[in-house]
């Protein structure tokens, strides 16, 4: 199963995962692919105070994510998030990275588990030789996940 990731707040984290790939607020949810060195990676100020959901995806779940019904942040008849609640939204800048829209957060959440990010998942989103993460920070309980 492909894996996709997100960083969410550590106050809103447990929820996260509880609720899956569905937003707290309506809006589309964002999670990202780490591909090689060129994949898609939230800068410092996104995972700052946030912990690393990882979502595992079956085949159904990825190929909604990832072809159907897209649209790219910078087409002209992009309107806001709002204006595509059934698109997948992406960004040529950031690729790897989806808007899941809020109609179609549902019907993928039904095709996904969501779980915390193993400490090596969140050295390679930090770019950093997973001695370097520092546990306090990013590691969502008394120990990592394997």
């Amino acid at each position: 199963m492909p894996r996709f990731y997100r960083w969410v707040p550590r106050e809103f984290a447990d929820a996260a995962i509880a609720a899956g790939l569905v937003s707290h607020n309506g809006a589309a949810t964002w999670i990202f692919r780490m591909e090689g060195r060129n994949g898609y990676r939230p800068n410092k100020r996104i995972s700052d105070g946030a912990l690393l959901i990882a979502y595992d995806l079956d085949d159904i779940a990825t190929r909604n994510v990832t072809t159907i019904q897209t649209i790219d942040f910078e087409d002209e008849g992009f309107g806001g998030e709002a204006a595509h609640p059934d698109q997948i939204i992406t960004k040529k800048n950031e690729p790897g990275a989806y808007g899941i829209g809020r109609h179609r957060q549902m019907r993928t959440n039904s095709h996904a588990t969501a779980s915390y990010a193993t400490k090596a998942e969140v050295a390679r989103a930090l770019d950093i030789d997973p001695r370097s993460v520092d546990d306090r920070k990013f590691r969502p309980g008394h120990s990592w996940p394997t």
